[in-house]
């Protein structure tokens, strides 16, 4: 996988282990990280998912989600 590498739902499930639907989902409440959509396809720019997913690690279940 290339660091420019830019993927699809599916792939983004595989990746990192959330079902495709729960991406779905939460991109209907903006819960995602940043994506393109060109026509009907959905890409998700791997270093930035990573990135999104870095920034919301937490320690414990009771800290406060971070807002986007």
């Amino acid at each position: 996988m290339t660091t420019n590498e830019y993927v699809d739902t599916r792939r983004l499930a595989e990746i990192t282990g959330i079902s495709a639907s729960t991406w779905n989902k939460r991109r209907l409440t903006g819960d995602t990280p940043p994506f393109s959509k060109i026509g009907k396809s959905v890409r998700y720019h791997v270093p930035t998912v990573k990135e999104w997913m870095t920034e919301r690690a937490r320690r414990s279940t009771s800290e406060l989600a971070a807002s986007a």
